[in-house]
């Protein structure tokens, strides 16, 4: 673990920014970084995991068909995309983008939190209706009424949807890069001998 202390971006306060590091090894995300900051003056609080190593770049789908999908395992990591074609949705990572695991059903409920936000912010009846359908499609696919595709898809293959009845492949090099676009990557340098 290795400490460090900065200027805080919030407050501006000087050396208030306590920041610490420390690698560890997480199952199907790898060997990572974990840095939290935290603020003496202010509280400001930031945590996130980088991950330390690149992987095969991965897409994996799930015939979302009925109850038992939707407690397959889902590992998203901060460069991963979600998309569920049938609904129109579609998650991608920004600056920031955090990692999260999960399951099928709990993928829907933050699509869901998210439409609710978006309702509260609508600016008209229509995408009121709109968000509102989409919910009670979603209600449809938690019933086994509507089946869906959940598709994640990872540029440095730290995602997994993990269960029976999952298809997987390996990205080509051109998709990958892509789609990692921004993506800030640590690579560790090999040790000469």
């Amino acid at each position: 673990m290795e400490e460090s202390r900065l200027d805080c971006p919030v407050c501006k306060g000087k050396g208030t920014l306590k920041v610490i590091n420390n690698k560890i090894n997480i199952p199907y995300f790898g060997e990572v970084l974990e840095t939290t900051m935290i603020c003496e003056n202010c509280g400001f609080r930031r945590c996130d995991i980088f991950p330390l190593e690149v992987r095969e770049p991965s897409r994996y789908k799930l015939k979302v068909k009925g109850e038992k999908d939707l407690c397959k395992r889902v590992i998203r990591s901060s460069t991963g995309y979600i998309e569920i074609p049938e609904l129109g949705v579609e998650i991608t990572p920004g600056p920031l983008a955090e990692g999260f695991v999960s399951n099928v059903e709990g993928v829907l409920d933050r699509v869901d939190n998210i439409l609710q936000t978006l309702i509260r912010w609508a600016e008209t009846e229509e995408q009121k209706e709109k968000a509102e359908k989409l919910r009670e499609r979603i209600e449809k696919v938690k019933k086994g009424e509507e089946e869906v595709t959940l598709v994640l898809t990872d540029p440095l293959g730290h995602s997994a949807i993990i269960g029976e009845g999952v298809e997987e492949e390996i990205l080509d090099e051109e998709e990958a890069k892509k789609l990692r676009g921004d993506i800030l990557i640590f690579e560790k340098k090999k040790e000469e001998k």
